[in-house]
Protein backbone atom coordinates (compact mmCIF):
# COMPACT_ATOMS: atom_id res chain seq x y z
CA UNK A 1 0.00 0.00 0.00
CA UNK A 2 2.84 2.40 0.76
CA UNK A 3 4.07 2.13 -2.82
CA UNK A 4 0.83 3.71 -3.97
CA UNK A 5 0.66 6.52 -1.46
CA UNK A 6 4.35 7.27 -0.96
CA UNK A 7 5.20 10.71 -2.26
CA UNK A 8 8.36 11.76 -4.07
CA UNK A 9 10.53 13.68 -1.61
CA UNK A 10 13.32 14.67 -4.02
CA UNK A 11 12.28 18.31 -4.18
CA UNK A 12 11.95 18.43 -0.42
CA UNK A 13 15.44 17.02 -0.03
CA UNK A 14 16.86 19.53 -2.47
CA UNK A 15 15.41 22.44 -0.51
CA UNK A 16 16.05 21.17 3.01
CA UNK A 17 19.18 19.05 3.21
CA UNK A 18 21.65 21.93 2.97
CA UNK A 19 19.94 23.81 5.79
CA UNK A 20 19.46 20.73 7.96
CA UNK A 21 22.93 19.22 7.74
CA UNK A 22 25.16 20.40 10.56
CA UNK A 23 28.49 18.97 9.40
CA UNK A 24 31.63 20.13 7.65
CA UNK A 25 31.68 20.31 3.84
CA UNK A 26 34.21 17.50 3.47
CA UNK A 27 31.99 15.11 5.40
CA UNK A 28 28.70 15.88 3.63
CA UNK A 29 29.16 13.08 1.11
CA UNK A 30 29.50 10.54 3.91
CA UNK A 31 26.54 12.15 5.64
CA UNK A 32 24.37 11.80 2.53
CA UNK A 33 25.33 8.14 2.20
CA UNK A 34 24.22 7.58 5.79
CA UNK A 35 21.02 9.48 5.06
CA UNK A 36 20.21 7.23 2.12
CA UNK A 37 20.79 4.09 4.17
CA UNK A 38 18.60 5.43 6.97
CA UNK A 39 15.80 6.25 4.53
CA UNK A 40 15.87 2.71 3.18
CA UNK A 41 15.75 1.37 6.73
CA UNK A 42 12.79 3.60 7.58
CA UNK A 43 10.83 2.65 4.46
CA UNK A 44 11.41 -1.07 5.04
CA UNK A 45 10.17 -0.77 8.62
CA UNK A 46 7.20 1.32 7.51
CA UNK A 47 6.20 -1.23 4.86
CA UNK A 48 6.34 -4.04 7.41
CA UNK A 49 4.20 -2.10 9.90
CA UNK A 50 1.55 -1.39 7.27
CA UNK A 51 1.31 -5.07 6.34
CA UNK A 52 0.99 -6.05 10.02
CA UNK A 53 -1.65 -3.42 10.83
CA UNK A 54 -3.76 -3.37 7.67
CA UNK A 55 -6.31 -5.86 9.02
CA UNK A 56 -6.63 -4.04 12.34
CA UNK A 57 -6.70 -0.34 11.41
CA UNK A 58 -8.98 1.28 8.78
CA UNK A 59 -7.15 1.84 5.49
CA UNK A 60 -7.91 5.56 5.31
CA UNK A 61 -6.10 6.18 8.61
CA UNK A 62 -3.07 4.15 7.55
CA UNK A 63 -2.87 6.21 4.37
CA UNK A 64 -3.04 9.48 6.28
CA UNK A 65 -0.46 8.29 8.81
CA UNK A 66 1.98 7.20 6.11
CA UNK A 67 1.62 10.56 4.37
CA UNK A 68 2.22 12.54 7.57
CA UNK A 69 5.11 10.33 8.63
CA UNK A 70 6.87 10.64 5.29
CA UNK A 71 6.50 14.41 5.41
CA UNK A 72 8.45 14.29 8.68
CA UNK A 73 10.89 11.45 8.15
CA UNK A 74 13.62 13.52 6.47
CA UNK A 75 13.60 15.99 9.34
CA UNK A 76 13.64 13.21 11.95
CA UNK A 77 16.43 11.26 10.24
CA UNK A 78 18.68 14.27 9.68
CA UNK A 79 18.20 15.36 13.29
CA UNK A 80 19.44 11.94 14.44
CA UNK A 81 22.41 11.98 12.05
CA UNK A 82 23.40 15.47 13.15
CA UNK A 83 23.64 14.05 16.68
CA UNK A 84 25.74 11.14 15.32
CA UNK A 85 22.89 8.75 16.11
CA UNK A 86 20.70 6.43 14.08
CA UNK A 87 16.94 6.21 13.77
CA UNK A 88 16.26 2.83 15.42
CA UNK A 89 13.35 0.54 14.61
CA UNK A 90 11.81 1.29 17.98
CA UNK A 91 11.97 5.03 17.24
CA UNK A 92 10.59 4.61 13.73
CA UNK A 93 7.68 2.56 15.07
CA UNK A 94 6.73 4.81 18.00
CA UNK A 95 6.86 7.95 15.83
CA UNK A 96 4.62 6.36 13.21
CA UNK A 97 2.22 5.02 15.86
CA UNK A 98 2.10 8.43 17.56
CA UNK A 99 0.88 9.94 14.29
CA UNK A 100 -1.59 7.11 13.67
CA UNK A 101 -3.03 7.26 17.20
CA UNK A 102 -3.55 11.01 16.86
CA UNK A 103 -5.47 10.51 13.61
CA UNK A 104 -7.67 7.79 15.12
CA UNK A 105 -8.84 10.26 17.76
CA UNK A 106 -11.18 11.80 15.17
CA UNK A 107 -13.43 8.75 15.54
CA UNK A 108 -12.96 8.35 19.31
CA UNK A 109 -10.71 5.39 18.53
CA UNK A 110 -7.13 4.83 19.67
CA UNK A 111 -4.28 2.37 19.58
CA UNK A 112 -3.83 -0.10 22.41
CA UNK A 113 -1.35 -2.63 23.74
CA UNK A 114 -2.92 -5.06 21.27
CA UNK A 115 -1.44 -3.14 18.33
CA UNK A 116 2.01 -3.11 19.93
CA UNK A 117 1.86 -6.88 20.39
CA UNK A 118 0.88 -7.31 16.73
CA UNK A 119 3.96 -5.38 15.64
CA UNK A 120 6.25 -7.26 18.04
CA UNK A 121 4.94 -10.55 16.65
CA UNK A 122 5.44 -9.52 13.02
CA UNK A 123 8.52 -7.27 13.02
CA UNK A 124 12.06 -8.08 14.06
CA UNK A 125 14.07 -5.68 16.16
CA UNK A 126 11.31 -4.21 18.33
CA UNK A 127 12.03 -4.31 22.05
CA UNK A 128 9.84 -5.47 24.91
CA UNK A 129 10.98 -2.53 27.02
CA UNK A 130 9.89 1.08 27.42
CA UNK A 131 11.56 2.25 24.18
CA UNK A 132 8.74 0.53 22.27
CA UNK A 133 5.70 0.95 24.49
CA UNK A 134 2.35 2.71 24.64
CA UNK A 135 3.69 5.25 27.13
CA UNK A 136 6.66 6.08 24.91
CA UNK A 137 4.32 6.50 21.95
CA UNK A 138 2.15 8.99 23.86
CA UNK A 139 5.28 10.87 24.98
CA UNK A 140 6.46 11.16 21.37
CA UNK A 141 2.97 12.22 20.29
CA UNK A 142 2.99 15.11 22.78
CA UNK A 143 6.45 16.19 21.57
CA UNK A 144 5.38 16.12 17.90
CA UNK A 145 2.33 18.24 18.71
CA UNK A 146 4.27 20.71 20.88
CA UNK A 147 6.89 21.20 18.15
CA UNK A 148 4.16 21.78 15.58
CA UNK A 149 5.11 18.76 13.49
CA UNK A 150 1.55 17.43 13.68
CA UNK A 151 -1.74 19.03 14.71
CA UNK A 152 -3.67 17.59 17.62
CA UNK A 153 -6.83 15.98 16.31
CA UNK A 154 -9.87 17.12 18.22
CA UNK A 155 -12.81 14.81 18.64
CA UNK A 156 -14.95 17.03 16.47
CA UNK A 157 -17.08 16.10 13.51
CA UNK A 158 -17.94 12.64 14.83
CA UNK A 159 -21.68 13.35 14.68
CA UNK A 160 -21.39 14.51 11.08
CA UNK A 161 -19.43 11.38 10.15
CA UNK A 162 -21.96 9.22 11.97
CA UNK A 163 -24.91 10.89 10.27
CA UNK A 164 -23.28 10.47 6.87
CA UNK A 165 -22.54 6.80 7.50
CA UNK A 166 -26.05 6.21 8.86
CA UNK A 167 -27.56 7.68 5.69
CA UNK A 168 -25.29 5.57 3.50
CA UNK A 169 -26.36 2.41 5.31
CA UNK A 170 -30.06 3.22 5.03
CA UNK A 171 -29.72 4.13 1.35
CA UNK A 172 -27.88 0.89 0.66
CA UNK A 173 -30.59 -1.07 2.45
CA UNK A 174 -33.21 0.69 0.32
CA UNK A 175 -31.37 -0.36 -2.83
CA UNK A 176 -31.15 -4.04 -1.91
CA UNK A 177 -34.52 -4.27 -0.12
CA UNK A 178 -36.79 -2.11 -2.32
CA UNK A 179 -39.85 -3.87 -0.91
CA UNK A 180 -39.13 -2.13 2.42
CA UNK A 181 -38.46 1.33 0.97
CA UNK A 182 -41.24 3.12 2.87
CA UNK A 183 -40.35 1.61 6.23
CA UNK A 184 -36.68 2.39 5.74
CA UNK A 185 -37.52 5.97 4.75
CA UNK A 186 -39.45 6.45 7.99
CA UNK A 187 -36.61 4.82 9.94
CA UNK A 188 -34.08 7.15 8.32
CA UNK A 189 -35.95 10.25 9.51
CA UNK A 190 -36.22 8.93 13.05
CA UNK A 191 -32.53 8.13 13.12
CA UNK A 192 -31.58 11.74 12.34
CA UNK A 193 -32.53 12.66 15.91
CA UNK A 194 -30.78 9.67 17.45
CA UNK A 195 -27.36 10.36 15.91
CA UNK A 196 -27.22 13.60 17.90
CA UNK A 197 -27.79 11.81 21.20
CA UNK A 198 -25.11 11.89 23.89
CA UNK A 199 -25.87 8.20 24.42
CA UNK A 200 -24.40 7.19 21.05
CA UNK A 201 -21.47 4.81 21.66
CA UNK A 202 -18.27 6.54 20.52
CA UNK A 203 -16.88 3.60 18.58
CA UNK A 204 -15.93 2.99 14.96
CA UNK A 205 -18.46 4.98 12.95
CA UNK A 206 -19.97 2.05 10.99
CA UNK A 207 -20.51 0.08 14.19
CA UNK A 208 -22.08 3.12 15.84
CA UNK A 209 -24.40 3.68 12.86
CA UNK A 210 -25.37 0.00 13.03
CA UNK A 211 -26.39 0.51 16.67
CA UNK A 212 -28.72 3.33 15.61
CA UNK A 213 -30.26 1.15 12.90
CA UNK A 214 -30.55 -1.80 15.26
CA UNK A 215 -32.34 0.31 17.86
CA UNK A 216 -35.10 1.06 15.33
CA UNK A 217 -35.63 -2.34 13.71
CA UNK A 218 -38.39 -3.55 16.02
CA UNK A 219 -40.22 -0.21 15.78
CA UNK A 220 -40.63 -0.41 12.01
CA UNK A 221 -40.41 -4.11 11.18
CA UNK A 222 -42.86 -6.33 13.03
CA UNK A 223 -42.45 -9.56 11.08
CA UNK A 224 -39.84 -11.99 12.33
CA UNK A 225 -38.42 -12.76 8.89
CA UNK A 226 -37.95 -9.04 8.19
CA UNK A 227 -36.14 -8.54 11.48
CA UNK A 228 -33.85 -11.51 10.79
CA UNK A 229 -33.05 -10.08 7.35
CA UNK A 230 -31.98 -6.72 8.75
CA UNK A 231 -29.94 -8.16 11.60
CA UNK A 232 -28.07 -10.32 9.09
CA UNK A 233 -27.35 -7.18 7.12
CA UNK A 234 -25.91 -5.44 10.19
CA UNK A 235 -23.75 -8.49 10.92
CA UNK A 236 -22.36 -8.22 7.40
CA UNK A 237 -21.36 -4.55 7.53
CA UNK A 238 -19.86 -4.68 11.03
CA UNK A 239 -18.25 -8.14 11.01
CA UNK A 240 -19.88 -8.67 14.40
CA UNK A 241 -22.37 -11.27 15.55
CA UNK A 242 -25.98 -10.25 16.11
CA UNK A 243 -25.74 -10.90 19.84
CA UNK A 244 -22.85 -8.45 20.22
CA UNK A 245 -24.68 -5.74 18.24
CA UNK A 246 -27.84 -6.33 20.29
CA UNK A 247 -25.90 -5.80 23.52
CA UNK A 248 -24.69 -2.44 22.22
CA UNK A 249 -28.23 -1.56 21.16
CA UNK A 250 -29.56 -2.50 24.61
CA UNK A 251 -27.01 -0.26 26.34
CA UNK A 252 -27.71 2.56 23.91
CA UNK A 253 -31.48 2.40 24.47
CA UNK A 254 -31.01 2.21 28.25
CA UNK A 255 -28.71 5.24 28.21
CA UNK A 256 -31.06 7.04 25.83
CA UNK A 257 -33.99 6.49 28.19
CA UNK A 258 -31.93 7.87 31.07
CA UNK A 259 -30.88 10.84 28.94
CA UNK A 260 -34.51 11.58 28.00
CA UNK A 261 -35.62 11.35 31.63
CA UNK A 262 -32.92 13.81 32.68
CA UNK A 263 -33.97 16.18 29.91
CA UNK A 264 -37.61 16.02 31.04
CA UNK A 265 -36.64 16.70 34.67
CA UNK A 266 -34.55 19.68 33.59
CA UNK A 267 -37.42 21.05 31.51
CA UNK A 268 -39.81 20.59 34.45
CA UNK A 269 -37.46 22.47 36.80
CA UNK A 270 -37.52 25.49 34.47
CA UNK A 271 -41.31 25.78 34.50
Amino acid sequence: MTEVIRGDSKELKKDLISSLIDVQIDSKEKFLQSLEKQEEKVQTCLDEMIVALQEHVPREFLIQAVTQFENLQLLLIVKKLNDSKHFTRNQIAVNFLAILDNLLASTYDKLSQFHFEILRDNLQGLSNGKSFSYNEMKKIQIELIQKGYISKIRKLGYTLRLKDQYCKIINHMMSIYPQHFEKLSAMEIKGYDLVHSKSIPKIEVTQSAAVVVGSLINDYFKKKDEQILLWKYLEGITDEEEEKIRRKVYRFKANLKKENNETQLFSYSLE
